[in-house]
């Protein structure tokens, strides 16, 4: 029986093409692409070889392109944006339902001014 699967919400399966294309990341070129010895360097010209395609793509440029580890920090990098975009703007409008990244975020916020 194949499962059926309908929380997308937190989680989604990686299609195949992407965890082909992912593979030599987790075996062969897993070095810091921050680092300053050649092996990390190769990792980091592919990144910025993929951000650079990215944003071709989505017609962005590439320093655009902010890659993140995770929903949590992806959702606060947009937020902190936004607002550093905005100095004059104090709301945030959230709801009940709200995720706990986006609503821990704001209420971290308020308590800050």
């Amino acid at each position: 029986m194949n499962p059926l699967y309908f929380d997308n919400n937190a989680t989604t399966r990686v299609a195949p093409e992407v965890v082909e294309s992912m593979l030599p990341y987790f075996t062969e070129y897993y070095g810091n692409p921050s680092s300053m010895h050649t092996f990390g360097g190769t990792v980091g010209r592919q990144i910025n070889d993929a951000r650079a395609k990215l944003a071709d793509l989505i017609g962005a440029s590439p320093e655009e392109i902010v890659f993140t580890s995770c929903g949590t920090e992806s959702d606060s990098t947009a937020i902190m944006a936004a607002l550093r975009s905005n100095p004059d703007k104090k709301h945030i409008i959230t709801s009940r339902v709200e995720h706990p990244a986006i609503k821990n975020l704001c209420e971290y916020l308020a308590k800050t001014g």
